[in-house]
């Protein structure tokens, strides 16, 4: 058994769990068909989930977790304020297992404690390694290495995960102020919440400020793995040869899964509906590449319109934006989101309205015929934003 910690952002380690709960049985045990292990008990604390189970079976999360930010093998934990104890610990770890040289990234955190000198500490670590590994650097950084000191207690963690989770693969074009991926997946969940896949499965999902399609994008392969992307356990020593093999993603069992009726964007910037377009065929062909047989196009649009000029949907429909704010907003000079909000529901009727939009510009009141079901604070980019999910009463 080893131990692991998954990273989220601040307010998604529930979600997180919640995904890891979902996808654990579908996950591969080292004969390529479907394990039975039992899911392991996790601690949730800020910022992430730390649990304990078979390395083989966590590797396989970094696949399917799309609220997650990265997960951490931990190499060790251990209390010290001596130097020298710390440096032979670091020494004393099994290296020669995971690395193939001396050259890694650190990344190192300390606070509260004696040993504070974050340089000195990876200083020391560095000395180690090259010892360890008789002074061979290799051109290029193997694998990163996380040092984190917190009230005397020292845990050393070696990234499986490489890039940023939000990385998926997919999304070739970026538009003006891109949202991070995780939390395009993470407001989705929640505008899904308690309903049956048979209520999802009835609307259609529009974003009708959709820039390069993030919402849409992840909308679509909520419930898929990403295989065609690198990882940083790839490059271990110590990896699976199962996952070295090109076609090792056709084992798994997961039932495809395309949530929405359809899945439907505009954009009044004419350029971006092409921009989507191209990132959503590039996730339908990697979903393809994996499920085969079980493979179904989503039924798609995308256009070019101002969406507040009002076109027929063609049916029961939720929304979700990312609108633009300040001065980019359509609405801006009309009382910005709120009327923005306001015209939404009234040219469309959502039967659920989800808008991602700074702190300071609550939605308050409710537009005309529709009540806030749920306020969520969320970090976009380093601006404290609110996402409101509305429904009519």
């Amino acid at each position: 058994m080893n131990r692991f910690f998954m990273s989220t952002p601040l307010g998604f380690e529930n979600t997180a769990l919640l995904e890891m709960k979902e996808v654990w049985p579908y996950l591969l045990g080292k004969d390529a068909k479907t394990h039975s292990l039992s899911f392991p008990e996790v601690e949730v604390m800020m910022g992430g989930l730390e649990f304990e189970t078979e390395m083989f079976q966590a590797l396989q999360l970094n696949f399917f977790m799309k609220t997650a930010n990265r997960l951490l093998l931990r190499m060790t934990s251990f209390r010290t304020k001596d130097l020298p104890k710390y440096y032979q610990k670091f020494k004393s770890l099994p290296w020669k297992e995971f690395l193939p040289h001396a050259n890694v990234e650190w990344e190192v955190a300390a606070q509260k404690s004696r040993l504070n000198n974050e340089k000195r500490l990876q200083e020391s670590a560095e000395k180690a390694l090259q010892e360890i590994f008789a002074g061979q650097m290799g051109d290029t950084p193997c694998a990163s290495i996380y040092i984190r000191m917190e009230d005397d207690l020292c845990t050393i963690s070696l990234d499986a995960t490489g890039e940023h989770l939000h990385k998926r693969g997919w999304s070739v074009l970026k538009g003006d102020a891109p949202m991070r991926e995780t939390i395009a997946a993470e407001l989705l969940r929640e505008m899904i919440g308690e309903a049956t896949p048979a209520e999802v499965a009835s609307v259609s999902l529009c974003d009708p400020m959709m820039g390069s399609g993030t919402f849409l994008t992840e909308a679509r392969a909520l419930w898929s793995g990403q295989f065609q992307r690198d990882y940083a356990f790839k490059s271990w020593k110590k990896c699976p040869k199962l996952f070295l093999s090109p076609s090792f993603s056709l084992n798994y069992e997961i039932p495809a899964r395309a949530p929405f009726k359809s899945l439907l964007g505009m954009d009044i910037d004419p350029k971006m509906p092409e921009v989507a377009s191209k990132n959503f065929a590039e996730v339908e062909s990697q979903l393809k590449a994996y499920q085969r047989d079980q493979f179904k196009s989503q039924e798609h649009k995308f256009w070019a319109q101002n969406s507040l000029e009002g076109v027929d949907l063609g049916g029961p429909v939720w929304m979700v934006v990312n609108p633009p704010y300040g001065e980019r907003l359509p609405v801006a000079g009309k009382g910005g989101l709120k009327t923005l909000a306001s015209e939404l529901c009234r040219l469309y009727k959502p039967l659920k309205l989800g808008i991602l939009y700074p702190e300071k510009e609550k939605v308050d009141p409710a537009p005309n015929g529709y009540k806030i079901e749920k306020e969520l604070k969320i970090n976009n980019g380093g601006i404290r934003c609110l996402f409101t999910i509305l429904t009519p009463l």
